[in-house]
């Protein structure tokens, strides 16, 4: 295959981050959008400078002989039958995080794995994040030595400049919706940080939290989670906190993150992530009297181009993608074991939840 034509399934807020990488990838074309509003798909398509054929049902567009992949971007709770069904439809199906409600639905995920000839991940973007991609390349190079803790913070606050994307209308009644997701920010945001300390270290052996609720479904603050990593002597913390005072810089949402990663020999920072807080290189390196930063690509969308990338050359090299269904249901475990844990008062190890 030298070309993958690419559907679009959900023309949301989401999409305008998204999209740009596939539209960017000379081996990826755009040839296919549905949206329920129909409208929305017109507006993306004159907004992406392109003719795309738009169905008026996910049906119509798994029939559709002219899209060999998918990109669903849509309401958690639509996306373990709208896999199957792409994957039962002959399509390669990449999949936004997170990738269902439950650990459960998963295996119906796997089931139709088993039998199909294309390729599923899900979707990711934290792991193609230029400054969270080179700490890992110094993690594994031994720069900072042994890994012994990971500390990942998150902090929501006001956004000091006007977003480069525009927030849909609707866009987070669904998330507020107990009936239909899973949890709030720790399940929907938190999947990028579990993604990445798993994606960093390895398998997360035993989770123990203290989540805060509040009448706001999705707000979750503050919240903190610690972890044990298996087989190492190596921690975790997640900590989410509010500052609803407080100016973010940044180009998309009012969040940002900071991470450490400290070894036997020093520690690495990545000092960013969806904002621009701090006025720091987007990697340091930190040897007690020593500090060096490094400059790579910072944008946040870097991290969304590098998604699409990621999926697109595997397909053409027949390559399975990142976040694999293995790795996928590991995540949605760390997840749920964050709520567990918290309800519990107790340690819960995540591959306890079926």
């Amino acid at each position: 295959m030298d070309k993958v034509r690419m559907a679009i399934v959900g023309c949301g807020t989401i999409s305008q981050l998204n999209a740009p990488g596939y539209l960017m990838h000379e081996h990826c074309e755009v040839t296919a959008l549905f949206d329920p509003q129909t409208e929305r798909a017109e507006q993306r398509a004159r907004q992406w400078g392109i003719t795309p054929r738009i169905h008026e049902s996910f049906e119509d567009l798994l029939n559709d002989s002219e899209v060999d992949a998918i990109e669903l971007l849509t309401p958690t709770h639509l996306h373990p039958q709208q896999i199957v069904d792409g994957l039962n439809a002959g399509k390669h199906v990449s999949c936004q995080k997170p990738i269902s409600s439950t650990v459960a639905e998963i295996d119906t995920i796997e089931s139709a794995l088993q039998s199909a000839t294309t390729k599923y991940r899900t979707t990711e973007n934290f792991l193609y994040y230029p400054p969270i991609v080179k700490a890992k390349e110094l993690l594994d190079a031994g720069v900072i030595g042994e890994p012994s803790m990971v500390r990942i913070r998150t902090v929501r606050g006001k956004l000091a400049n006007q977003s480069q994307i525009e927030t849909m209308p609707g866009a987070y009644v669904w998330r507020r919706d107990p009936t239909l997701h899973a949890g709030g920010m720790l399940y929907d945001d938190g999947w990028h940080k579990y993604a990445t300390a798993i994606h960093w270290i390895g398998e997360i052996e035993s989770v123990q939290s203290i989540v805060t609720r509040s009448d706001d479904y999705l707000d979750e603050t503050p919240s903190a989670a610690i972890w044990k990593f298996k087989d190492r002597n190596c921690l975790g913390v997640l900590e989410y906190s509010s500052a609803p005072e407080m100016e973010i810089r940044g180009r998309y949402y009012a969040a940002d993150e900071f991470f450490e990663i400290q070894g036997s020999k020093g520690a690495i920072w990545v000092t960013r992530c969806t904002g621009e807080m701090l006025d720091l290189p987007p990697v340091m390196i930190v040897k007690g009297t020593e500090t060096t930063g490094i400059q790579v690509p910072m944008d946040w969308i870097e991290s969304f181009n590098g998604a699409a990338g990621q999926f697109i050359d595997c397909i053409i090299s027949d390559e399975q993608p990142d976040m694999d269904i293995a790795f996928s249901r590991h995540a949605m475990q760390v997840a749920m074991s964050v709520y567990k844990a918290a309800d519990e008062e107790r340690p819960v190890q995540p591959s306890s939840l079926t």
